[in-house]
């Protein structure tokens, strides 16, 4: 196993380079990046540059809770292979989205039937979205959901191309919601499709020992770190503080992207991901890094991109920036954080993640490959 001090030696190489001071903008870089790495159960933390708290105070690096974005959707798709356990019917991922939709509503299929694992691997067809009024999966009504199911009519077959999907993430997030509730036949949208935060944090997170791991992030909110945009709009490039941003609880994109959490509450989820767990989160959790379909033609497992050897996740929300992956076979994970969006922070972040990754097991994490359609799915006008 590699030595704390190589280990240590590699992370700095690849990430003190990404860091700019905030007087001195530049658009491939963080304001200040958090590095979390763990291998053979031994946990490391680094910190670069300034990652300072959105409130006064000092709080040591494992525990600055920042916002995960789009890696909250591995924990929806997990929700999903969990339910072939815990729901009637059993919904699956197999179940058809229509099987699950109020009684009032209708998805169009022209091109066959869009199946729940289609949600989760981003081949449903359906746009990036979040469509329709109030376009952000942490404040989307259920009549913005409504309107894009009327509406849009995917141009191929589910489950051929891949095209990231909010859209279908956060649609995925309340179907399941719905399921857990019993499935039973409703005429709106009505509470039984709303609980997807307490799906989240009680099946998932919770059973995990993610103690810092929420959606509603009041209780940490001194802890919560502050968030930039870079900008070269106006008189001359500037890192811009944002707010954290603010949910809906009962909105219909949370899913898709609302949890926040730490350094430390990630690396307990690697570590999960690495070494399952006894029982169905257990068996939920190696389900979800399975390839779908089985030939892997999309490179997906269920929320999972797949490359060789290895799985992956990014995210990204106004300010904050993150990546995540692991190598099972080498009991290896990486998180990072970074505080700065806009410009190619994110892409520059994800990529030396993956870097990293690659360093630490010694040979290159290759990126994932997906098919795509020769034109890329759009919202209804």
């Amino acid at each position: 196993m590699l030595s704390q001090n190589v280990v240590g030696k590699t992370v700095e190489r690849l990430f003190s380079p990404l860091v700019a001071a905030p007087d001195n903008p530049q658009p491939n870089k963080s304001v200040g990046i958090l590095v979390g790495v763990t291998l053979a159960g031994e946990r490391y933390y680094y910190r670069f540059g300034t990652v300072a708290l959105n409130e006064a105070g000092v709080v040591a690096a494992k525990d600055i809770v920042f916002f995960i974005g789009s890696n909250t959707k591995v924990v929806t798709a997990t929700l999903l292979a969990l339910a072939a356990r815990e729901t009637d019917g059993p919904v699956t991922p197999y179940t058809h989205v229509s099987a699950l939709l109020p009684s009032g509503v209708t998805v169009k299929q022209p091109h066959g039937d869009i199946l729940l694992w289609h949600l989760a691997t981003h081949s449903a067809g359906f746009p990036d979205g979040m469509c329709g009024p109030r376009p952000t999966f942490g404040n989307y009504p259920f009549s913005s959901e409504n309107r894009f199911l009327e509406t849009f009519k995917p141009a191929y077959a589910p489950g051929k191309y891949w095209v990231y999907s909010n859209q279908g993430f956060g649609l995925l997030g309340v179907l399941l919601s719905h399921a857990y509730a019993g499935g039973s036949e409703s005429a709106a949208w009505d509470e039984s499709y709303q609980n997807w935060p307490a799906l989240g944090i009680g099946k998932i997170t919770a059973p995990l020992g993610m103690s810092t791991t929420q959606v509603d992030y009041a209780r940490v909110a001194a802890q919560v770190a502050e968030g930039y945009t870079y900008s070269d709009e106006g008189q001359s490039p500037a890192y811009r503080p944002v707010s954290p941003p603010m949910w809906d609880m009962t909105s219909a994109g949370l899913g898709a992207g609302a949890l926040s959490s730490t350094l430390s509450d990630m690396l307990t989820f690697l570590e999960a991901e690495i070494s399952p767990p006894e029982g169905s989160l257990g068996t939920a959790i190696r389900t979800t890094q399975q390839p779908h379909p089985r030939d892997n033609a999309l490179s997906m497992g269920l929320g999972w991109q797949l490359g060789n050897g290895y799985l992956d996740k990014n995210g990204a929300l106004a300010g904050y920036q993150s990546y995540m992956a692991f190598d099972p076979g080498n009991r290896l994970g990486v998180f990072v954080f970074g505080n700065t969006s806009g410009g190619t922070a994110g892409n520059v972040l994800t990529g030396t993640g993956r870097k990293l990754l690659g360093d630490l097991r010694g040979f290159a994490a290759t990126p994932s490959t997906f098919p795509h359609p020769a034109t890329v799915p759009q919202c209804p006008a």
